[in-house]
């Protein structure tokens, strides 16, 4: 029905009386995207086929048998295992061959490489040598005047052709033994402390009355007195320091910051040699990298664990102190020299008492440690040591302390720990 004429304005002002799409209103621009393409976005595609999910079906589902994984892990381990076990067999038949070649080197059954022995021609090696043939008959056998005894022979009973032939080694004089002077060397005698100040105490001062008495004599200029400003205005007996006490103030700072400064430079020096001969002292005792595992039941006495860590550090050890909790069982590496090692063995074997009791500070109560010992393991040469500087850590569990010990390419020392 068509609209009536009046009705024009009043249409116009009420359009189509319908409210905004929600769309429009939403802030999710997907929707209005589905929209655009003609996409409903509230229908559910729940039941329709999808090719994905069809293919899926077709194929099937596929389980693992129950212990497949496992006996693969157990399978892939096993040869690991014997392929380290194979590397380690050559390495140990390769250092045993390098060992027999060093000794018939020695020895001198083969050239050495070092000095260019294989470049030379071999020869046959003569049954007799030159220096032998004229002490020997036809038959190489020793001629009967030098197994003889030392009675002279008449003078024409040998011809002087034989004798020049065959010499005589009857007047060979033999140089005469040097008598050693067998008396056992004068043991040392060591000074102590007191004894050691006194000694040098007594050598400055001759050394300082020597000084004394050359500069009196002329031959040593005078030093120069140590100028500070609390003894600046009676110093020299002139009048600087009155007519121009701020010019002689600033000579005497100058002189205290050189001397302060010159101190110092002292001082760097020493420190900077200090560490050089530290250095080259550890390298002259470093002849080898020896090792040495232990293992112990309860570090949970702190001093212990303060011997321990102090000593290692002193003896410039290099390995690490790993445990289970704060009063699990654990295990002790080190690596160093073997004067190092050997000292240390001592200390965690000997000197150290495992079993004694001690009190709990924030406690105060007495914790008993009987039973509480420590054993050595295993000791030897270690061929790539990874260990770095010495270190203590507690573990959460035997896990984390199989990872440590698997960083740093030692994973085997784990079963130490079990006593296996």
């Amino acid at each position: 029905m068509p609209a009536k004429k009046g009705d024009s304005s009043e249409g116009r002002n009420r359009g189509l009386q319908t409210e905004i799409n929600p769309l429009l209103l939403s802030s999710n621009p997907n929707l209005i995207k589905r929209q655009y393409k003609g996409q409903n976005p509230y229908l559910s595609t729940h039941g329709v086929e999808d090719k994905k999910i069809r293919r899926r079906f077709e194929r099937g589902l596929k389980f693992h048998e129950k212990g497949e994984i496992s006996a693969n892990i157990e399978r892939e381990r096993a040869s690991l295992k014997a392929a380290r076990e194979q590397e380690l067999q050559r390495k140990q038949l390769e250092t045993r061959r390098q060992e027999e070649i060093k000794n018939k080197v020695e020895n001198g059954e083969l050239p050495n490489t070092t000095i260019g022995e294989e470049k030379f021609a071999p020869r046959e090696v003569p049954v007799v040598e030159w220096w032998d043939k004229p002490f020997l008959d036809d038959q190489f056998k020793i001629l009967s005047k030098y197994t003889a005894g030392d009675t002279i022979a008449a003078e024409g009973e040998e011809s002087e052709e034989e004798d020049d032939e065959h010499p005589s080694i009857r007047y060979v004089e033999h140089p005469i033994p040097v008598k050693v002077d067998s008396s056992r060397p004068v043991a040392k005698v060591y000074l102590t402390k007191n004894e050691q100040k006194r000694i040098r105490r007594n050598k400055r001062k001759l050394q300082r009355e020597e000084d004394e008495t050359r500069i009196k004599m002329g031959l040593d200029p005078k030093p120069e007195p140590k100028v500070s400003l609390k003894n600046m205005m009676s110093v020299y007996e002139n009048n600087q320091n009155i007519t121009d006490p701020t010019a002689w103030e600033s000579t005497v700072r100058q002189q205290v910051e050189s001397r302060k400064r010159k101190h110092q430079d002292i001082n760097v020096a020493r420190h900077e040699e200090a560490q050089e001969h530290k250095k080259t002292r550890i390298v002259a005792t470093n002849t080898g990298i020896h090792c040495k595992v232990f293992r112990f039941q309860n570090l949970s006495n702190p001093r212990i664990r303060y011997k321990l860590k102090t000593n290692a550090q002193q003896l410039s050890l290099r390995g690490l102190c790993l445990r289970v909790g704060d009063n699990g069982r654990g295990i002790i590496v080190i690596a160093g020299s073997e004067k190092s090692c050997k000292f240390y063995d001592k200390l965690v074997t000997r000197r150290i008492r495992w079993d004694e009791n001690f009190e709990n500070k924030e406690t105060n109560e007495t914790i008993d440690m009987s039973g509480n010992h420590a054993e050595k393991v295993w000791e030897g040469e270690w061929e790539d040591p990874s260990w770095g500087p010495f270190f203590m850590k507690v573990c959460q569990d035997e896990q984390e302390l199989k990872e440590q010990l698997r960083q740093r390419n030692a994973e085997q020392l784990m079963s130490s720990i079990n006593g296996k």
